[in-house]
């Protein structure tokens, strides 16, 4: 069984090789230079680029014919795991790209996954993928104990600037104009059906991630000592990122593996230098 993701899905090479998971990368264009997010983007220089242009950075997503390849290259099942609908044309892509390789493959079992997430949310879904499949789950049980997850995951970020997000349109500008006059900095969530949601604030980023932590805290209160998993992506601040699941560690008994990844260059545009995502 296949996993495909798109390149919202911070993978690492150590989870890229963990995982066995094929890539449809997204493109993203600053000042009319196309950045493909395949894996070779320079993070730090696309950052910097990207924070000197006055114009918004654009992303477009694989088109169904490439999602089609992929899925047909499958031996056997393909589960796809795209970004949520609400952010981008990445879902449907992936539903008109199955839907084309059923056309030359129709014994195939496919499943598209709106992740209702992004970034660290598909990672965690990719993991869990992996996981099921390695533990020889059935086409059916892997579905149904993916959905299930979809509907209960939390994704919860904190971001040292929201220019992007205002630029395209994913947050008020007002509310992103007030955080940055008064310092403040939000703590963001996904609003349980791939939107996001403004779910706190404080002085700071150290008190943002405070926040942030507490809430993990108490989302996953009462439940057994180290039993969940957690996805941590950093974008270009790994000692930020340390320090954050240093604190989860100590506050959230219940959260037992932590695995962190850098931020790939589509969760890159939105998160921003300094950014960190947390998904269970």
């Amino acid at each position: 069984m296949k996993i495909l993701v798109d390149s919202c899905c911070d993978l690492s090479n150590e989870l890229r090789a963990r995982t066995q998971a094929a890539v449809a990368p997204l493109t993203i264009t600053i000042d009319g230079e196309d950045y493909v997010d395949d894996g070779t983007v320079d993070i730090p220089s696309y950052l910097a680029k990207m924070s000197a242009s006055k114009k918004t950075p654009r992303s477009a997503c694989p088109s169904p014919d490439t999602y089609a390849g992929d899925i047909g290259r499958a031996q056997d099942a393909c589960f796809v795991v795209t970004l949520s609908s609400k952010l981008s044309g990445s879902h449907n892509a992936a539903a008109l790209g199955a839907n084309l390789a059923k056309e030359s493959c129709p014994d195939k079992p496919v499943h598209v996954f709106d992740s209702e997430s992004a970034s660290a949310g598909e990672t965690y879904l990719a993991l869990m993928l992996h996981d099921l499949i390695d533990a020889g789950r059935s086409f059916e049980e892997i579905v149904s104990a993916v959905e299930d997850k979809i509907r209960s995951m939390h994704t919860m970020f904190v971001l040292d600037t929201l220019d992007n997000l205002v630029k395209n349109g994913r947050l008020n500008k007002a509310i992103a104009l007030i955080a940055g006059v008064l310092s403040i900095r939000l703590l963001l969530s996904d609003d349980g059906s791939g939107d996001i949601k403004l779910l706190g604030k404080a002085r700071g980023i150290k008190g943002a991630l405070a926040q942030m932590v507490d809430t993990c805290r108490k989302h996953t209160e009462g439940l057994a000592a180290g039993s969940q998993r957690l996805v941590l992506s950093y974008c270009n601040c790994l000692e930020r990122a340390n320090q954050v699941a240093a604190m989860i560690r100590e506050k959230c008994p219940a959260i037992g593996e932590i695995v962190l990844t850098p931020t790939s260059a589509l969760s890159s545009m939105y998160a921003g230098d300094g950014g960190i995502v947390i998904a269970y």
